[in-house]
């Protein structure tokens, strides 16, 4: 009896088939937009996680006051790894006949920083001497289309200074350009970054000494004690700003990005599996009343109730795992291209992309449960029908 209702499903998929492949194609589209939109989500987590570990992105970051007192005073301090004092200038920047006001950071020359370090993507690293070299942050560099070699102007404390792009680099403070918390969305053309060697920052800016300390805690770990203590001690000597790294303009972006697309990852899909559903029981329950006759035959024939369920639930089940299955697998394909588009587009120097097992069995199950609770009801009905009754001409 078994192979004889395997026989009529695969016949009945047959005569079916454009509705069984519209079906199994909706249920496709939103496996695969749960598997590529979460595995980006988690890609772009981990991406971020190691790039912040790997460049050292600072924990906490206090503006003003007696900076390299507080350096020092932070170095002592247990649970900081890390302490980089440097100058921070917001300038006028000119580049050819575009006019904004940039930021110039300072970093150590010869070597690099100790926090917030800088990835190469392009040129040379500064020499020990500076010479009127800078390093460009990749976001400025494409916005005005910058390469080693070319010229910038720097209005600085002494007037404009002629400066020369040695190369272009990437920052986990800058993975999205923001000028600061009240200005987290700026216009490309608005804003940019450009790293120069100390002495030279110091010198545009008009600084005698550093006005900016940047602290990394042991392992990048988050520390609220650490956290509340180097607060104080800063407030202490007259630092006008303490910012942690949940605060820092570009990180609380992308952070509040991540958590967007994380929401994205769930209900845009669940809308495709939705009607999945629907086009799935639909469809079953057009079969099922064009079958009556044949289910009364079958069960006249001695065909138990269970049978004639589990024979038109298999039809469900048949669509949910085969567009499920099919969109597990694309859906990590998307995902890791997805993922190394945004990477790109942010310039985050670490793309991960992995391999989540949870992920494809969560998407074979959403798939099999679509189509399994879209075909149960019309499978109940189907079994539920006397075959007396059902034999009978039925009319729509």
């Amino acid at each position: 009896m078994t192979r004889t209702l395997r026989r009529k499903l695969r016949r009945d998929v047959r005569r079916q088939r454009g509705a069984f492949a519209a079906i199994t194609l909706t249920i496709f589209i939103g496996v695969t937009l749960y598997g590529a939109t979460y595995d980006a989500f988690l890609n772009l987590k981990s991406s971020y996680d190691r790039a912040f570990a790997a460049y050292r992105f600072a924990d906490l970051t206090v503006s003003g006051g007696d900076a390299a007192r507080f350096a020092r005073l932070a170095r002592r301090m247990p649970g900081v790894e890390a302490v980089q004092a440097r100058t921070q200038a917001d300038l006028p920047i000119r580049v050819g006949r575009d006019k904004f006001l940039g930021r110039v950071v300072g970093v150590p020359p010869g070597r690099p920083p100790a926090v917030n370090r800088l990835a190469p993507r392009q040129g040379a690293s500064l020499a020990p001497s500076g010479g009127g070299a800078v390093l460009v942050e990749k976001h400025m560099a494409s916005t005005f289309h910058l390469a080693p070699g070319d010229l910038l102007t720097v209005v600085g404390a002494h007037g404009p200074r002629r400066l020369r792009v040695a190369g272009v680099v990437s920052s986990p403070e800058y993975f999205w350009p923001s000028r600061s918390r009240q200005e987290v969305f700026s216009a490309p053309k608005d804003f940019g970054v450009v790293f120069a060697a100390e002495p030279l920052a110091r010198d545009l800016a008009g600084a005698r000494s550093p006005n900016q300390v940047a602290v990394y805690y042991r392992g990048g770990r988050p520390a609220p004690a650490l956290t509340r203590r180097l607060s104080a001690a800063a407030e202490r000597l007259g630092a006008a700003d303490a910012m942690t790294r949940a605060q820092q303009p570009s990180n609380s972006a992308l952070q509040q990005d991540v958590t967007e697309f994380e929401q994205l990852a769930v209900f845009f899909p669940l809308l495709f599996l939705t009607a999945a559903a629907l086009a799935t029981g639909i469809l079953m329950r057009r079969l099922v009343a064009a079958q009556r006759p044949i289910i009364g035959m079958l069960r006249a024939c001695g065909f138990e109730r269970r049978q004639i369920v589990a024979h038109y639930l298999s039809f469900g089940l048949a669509t949910g795992l085969l567009g499920a299955a099919l969109g597990a697998l694309a859906g990590y394909e998307l995902g890791r291209l997805w993922t190394g588009l945004y990477t790109e587009q942010l310039s985050i120097p670490l793309t991960v992309v992995q391999v989540r097992p949870l992920t494809i069995a969560r998407g074979l199950l959403f798939g099999v449960i679509v189509g399994g609770l879209a075909a149960a009801g019309p499978a109940a009905l189907a079994a539920s029908v006397p075959p007396a009754e059902a034999m009978r001409r039925f009319a729509p």
